[in-house]
């Protein structure tokens, strides 16, 4: 494990994470993390499709809890991965690198895909799992909670270009440039080309509900990706889930409405806390 200094921010969030690399599973992780010395609960971040992403939402809530962003093998700027790989294959990969970066109990953050990536990990480690935040995330989902066609399976004859809609910009992120969002949607169509997402994942899944784990939906009213039939997704294979709709909130909660998603967060570690 190696930690450096956060580089130059300029507009974009995240300046005051610390940014290392992780080894597990033969692999390199790329990470960040901010928080105090003594913080309120630990937090681990999988992000989405496009990898390590630091927020205003994050930024807020390392001011009183241990924030950690995990970036999944391959994901983001990492070009280092090749090999086909079904997305549950990251789950034992995911979950070594977080033993490596954390001590005792936390809860986990994740964002779309990495909501899958977050289901996985929270079944493999049962004991120090508090609770589960997912932020748009993909799973479950079936293919009419989507807005668009799933990614196809890699080696495909249909590209992964033609089941996401052109880039685009949101007031909101004024450091997401069309330059920015253009350079995401590339390394996402990397990683699609090697990763087979998994939009179900049912076994994970099967095992938080049987413990009873804690989780928390988000979804956003003005996602781009996902619909609110997803709702009933959950109500059928999470029951314990509480699912919330975000007014006026994007596919990317935690910088379209970073305050409403922080109270969010909050208000749900307090809760699991008093239980």
């Amino acid at each position: 494990m190696t930690e450096s200094p956060a580089p130059s921010p300029g507009r974009l969030p995240g300046g005051g994470f610390t940014y290392g690399t992780v080894q597990a599973g033969g692999y390199t992780l790329d990470y960040a993390t901010a928080g105090p010395e003594d913080p309120a609960a630990v937090l681990v971040s999988l992000p989405g499709s496009a990898g390590l992403e630091m927020s205003i939402a994050k930024d807020q809530l390392a001011g009183h809890y241990r924030v950690i962003e995990l970036n999944p093998p391959g994901w983001g700027a990492r070009d280092d991965v090749s090999e086909k790989m079904h997305q549950s294959q990251l789950g034992p990969i995911l979950t070594e690198a977080v033993e490596r970066l954390t001590d005792g109990p936390f809860f986990l953050v994740g964002t779309s895909m990495g909501g899958s990536n977050a289901l996985y990990v929270a079944a493999a480690l049962p004991h120090r799992v508090r609770g589960i935040v997912l932020e748009g995330g993909m799973a479950p989902s079936r293919p009419e909670d989507l807005r668009m066609p799933p990614p196809p399976e890699p080696g495909s004859d249909a590209g992964p270009e033609a089941s996401y809609p052109a880039p685009v910009t949101d007031p909101r992120k004024p450091w997401a440039t069309p330059e920015y969002v253009t350079g995401q949607m590339s390394v996402r169509l990397r990683m699609f080309g090697w990763i087979e997402p998994d939009l179900q994942a049912s076994e994970a899944i099967a095992a938080i509900r049987e413990r009873g784990t804690p989780v928390l939906a988000l979804l956003g009213e003005d996602d781009e990706i996902i619909a609110p039939s997803q709702q009933q997704r959950f109500q059928e294979e999470l029951p314990q889930a509480d699912f919330q709709l975000v007014p006026t909130g994007a596919h990317d909660l935690q910088n379209t409405v970073p305050d409403v998603f922080v109270d969010l967060v909050e208000n749900f570690i307090a809760s699991v806390g008093q239980q």
